[in-house]
């Protein structure tokens, strides 16, 4: 699926005289034909709003281009991350997020390639340092199509760097005025065109007015305000404001937002606060996915349990609280949404610099996370940590301090080269365990995770690596595991196939080429028996990425094994077939194609989410006939040989249909009618892609 960037139905509100007139200057400029690619900064202090201004920018004028991207760049970028996320965008399909950026061909030479006849809109956002643009700058082309690159940044030499020294191409953000901070206010926390009552009006004012005109700490205490359980009293606007003005106000925007947003997170409930805290495991401008967080939260045991005790074991229970927790979140303006899907549900998140700043300061003084981070030096660590997050990037030399006492430790993500990653069998409780590994391109031998199988208490299991990494042969031992998720790990040796005994699994991601013929041969020389050997009733994700030359040499007997092993199984909600990093497009020249009809397959009661992308090596002869039977299902992703009349009206009747993307290789013979009069009733997104033509 192909999330859509995340717009606030509040954008419009923040958006004073002055950022609209510069919002119409450039929708003037576009519609002029300017045909120069012309770059502009948006410059300003910390909190004022350049984020917003940008995405509003994006959304208003992006579908007047060929292509466009949204990246966030940081005080620290990694160029590595950057350029993926460029790329990604632009080409709108997924790479492996670790995948080494060489081997798929990813460098500004080949993003200049690939935009150089094209009409593109880039948004640069929070750059810190004209060394990154010195880098970046190579993948844009200077084109006569008319192509727009907006900078946002602190720093007033990296915005005139940026546009040549062009000091009619910068615009300068200020604080919003009285009129717009009192509309941001009131609307959030009285709702939308609503006036502020008469008697709450005085509070109200002075409180806007200790915000400073900045939009990040004005919603965050206007939603924290409208959380309360109880109604708006003046009461409590007066401790509010009371309570503000207890600080004494500092001039820098920054700090007074972190003022503000202390304030609101003081008074969080204590499972939000533990959410919360939990994103500073991350580095700084990491985007965070809400499925991600969801299954780390539920592992760590921050679900309060006290409103549903009787459920205290339902895991579906559980997620679908820290589900609420992370919207609650969203709403009160702590975390930023960035991606959202078709029903309007966040995706994805960011954190602002400023609530990371508030989150490191909380951290620290809770001992609730350490965090070693190699950028940064002569900061105390204390050695009891529960949960641990090694920052080491790019070091070569960075190891774990001696004196962190490892048996204690819950949860450690670590972010760095793989041969500075600690022993992990040394960390006996873990309960979640998240490795984001690079390496070099030479030839080593394979990374040995064999300890994982020791880790009893293990819940959740994630590995990112773009070098070779070998598993235990083993892992039934590890009977907690509710996650295990290798997708972004494109070399394992193999993937021991006694885990359909983990009686606990939800959540499954095997990486390119899982041989699932390989686990068939180590069990049983029946397909059919295999789901029942196992114990992965509760399974309910399920996502295997394959290439388009898969080293089995047997695809269509792999595929047909995947069907017998998903057939039937009550729980499933998701079935993700993805692209491997070497794959070609379905309708490129010379691409081979398995076709598959899974039409034995025993219907998935439950199942919401289903894609098989079209740049893997399967192709179905048509739409399967079980599909009328998936009443749940949400979205759709399918390559398909031919199209006919009886294949849309197996699809008209899926009355939860939202998304729907069809590939199909061949014409169809008879003409094709998607009728919303007939069907497709709750259909929001729908795309149909022909080889042949149509």
């Amino acid at each position: 699926m192909l999330p859509m960037h995340y717009e606030e139905t509040i954008d419009h509100i923040v958006i004073d005289v002055r950022m609209n007139a510069f919002l119409n200057s450039m929708v003037a400029n576009i519609a002029a034909d300017q045909q120069q690619l012309k770059v502009v900064s948006v410059l300003g202090s910390g909190c004022l709003g350049k984020t917003t201004l940008a995405k509003v920018l994006y959304n208003r004028i992006g579908a007047q281009f060929d292509c466009r991207a949204f990246i966030r760049v940081s005080k620290k970028p990694d160029m590595k991350r950057l350029l993926h996320d460029l790329f990604s965008q632009l080409h709108q399909k997924k790479r492996p997020l670790h995948a080494n950026c060489n081997e798929l061909g990813i460098s500004d030479i080949n993003i200049s390639k690939h935009l150089h006849d094209k009409r593109y809109l880039i948004i640069i956002d929070d750059l810190w340092d004209a060394s990154a643009w010195d880098i970046i700058k190579y993948a844009f082309p200077n084109g006569n199509h008319g192509s727009r690159i907006i900078i946002t940044t602190q720093i007033e030499d990296v915005a005139l760097t940026c546009c040549s020294d062009h000091t009619d191409h910068v615009f300068e953000m200020k604080p919003l005025d009285d009129n717009h901070s009192r509309k941001l206010f009131f609307n959030r926390l009285f709702g939308y065109g609503s006036d502020c009552p008469e008697e709450f009006k005085q509070v109200s004012n002075e409180i806007v007015d200790m915000c400073g005109g900045l939009p990040l700490a004005t919603i965050n205490i206007a939603s924290h305000l409208a959380n309360q359980q109880a109604a708006v009293s003046l009461d409590f606007l007066t401790y509010i404001r009371d309570s503000l003005r207890s600080h004494s106000w500092s001039s820098s925007t920054s700090e007074r937002t972190r003022q503000v947003l202390n304030l609101s997170y003081n008074d969080l409930p204590h499972h939000l606060k533990t959410c919360l805290l939990y994103l500073h495991m991350y580095p700084e401008g990491s985007i965070f996915w809400k499925d991600d967080l969801v299954k780390q939260w539920v592992a760590e045991a921050f679900i309060n349990t006290q409103k549903g005790k009787e459920k205290e074991k339902d895991q579906n229970w559980m997620e679908k609280a820290a589900g609420t927790y992370f919207d609650e979140l969203i709403d009160r303006r702590f975390i930023q949404p960035l991606n959202i899907n078709y029903n309007n549900k966040v995706l994805s998140c960011t954190v602002h610099e400023v609530v990371c700043d508030l989150l490191a300061h909380k951290s620290a003084e809770e001992n609730f996370i350490v965090v070693v981070d190699y950028n940064r030096k002569n900061i105390s660590l204390s050695h009891k940590a529960r949960r641990l997050s090694l920052l080491f990037a790019n070091a070569r030399c960075a190891r774990i301090p001696v004196n962190i006492t490892k048996p204690q430790v819950r949860s450690l993500n670590f972010f760095g080269l793989f041969e500075c990653m600690p022993c992990i069998g040394e960390f006996k409780v873990l309960r979640v365990l998240n490795l984001q590994l690079s390496g070099h391109c030479g030839d080593h031998d394979p990374i040995d995770f064999t300890g994982i199988s020791e880790l009893f208490q293990l819940r959740y299991l994630k590995i990112t690596s773009d070098v070779c990494i070998k598993l235990p042969n083993q892992m039934r031992k590890l009977q907690c595991l509710e996650t295990l998720d290798i997708i972004d790990a494109p070399r394992v040796t193999t993937i021991p196939w006694d885990i359909i005994y983990l009686p606990h699994l939800l959540h499954l991601t095997l990486p390119v080429d899982t041989n699932l013929l390989d686990w068939i041969g180590s069990m049983t020389d029946s397909v059919v028996n295999l789901w029942s050997l196992g114990n992965l009733n509760h399974l309910q994700d399920f996502y295997l990425a394959i290439s388009s030359t898969p080293p089995s040499g047997h695809p269509e007997k792999n595929m047909e094994a995947l069907g017998s092993l998903l057939g039937g199984h009550g729980n499933l909600k998701i079935i993700v077939v993805s692209h491997g990093p070497s794959v070609k497009d379905i309708v490129g020249p010379g691409a081979s194609k398995v076709s598959i009809s899974w039409d034995e397959l025993e219907p998935l009661p439950l199942l919401q989410r289903f894609e098989c992308s079209p740049h893997s090596c399967v192709i179905f002869s048509r739409i399967p006939k079980w599909v009328k039977k998936l009443g749940n299902l949400c979205i759709l992703k399918i390559a398909v040989v031919e199209l006919q009349m009886s294949c849309v009206d197996i699809l008209r009747g899926l009355h939860a249909l939202s998304a729907l993307s069809l590939y199909v290789r061949c014409a169809p013979a008879e003409r094709i009618l998607f009728d919303k009069m007939a069907g497709f009733s709750v259909l929001k997104y729908f795309k149909l892609r022909c080889t042949s033509g149509i």
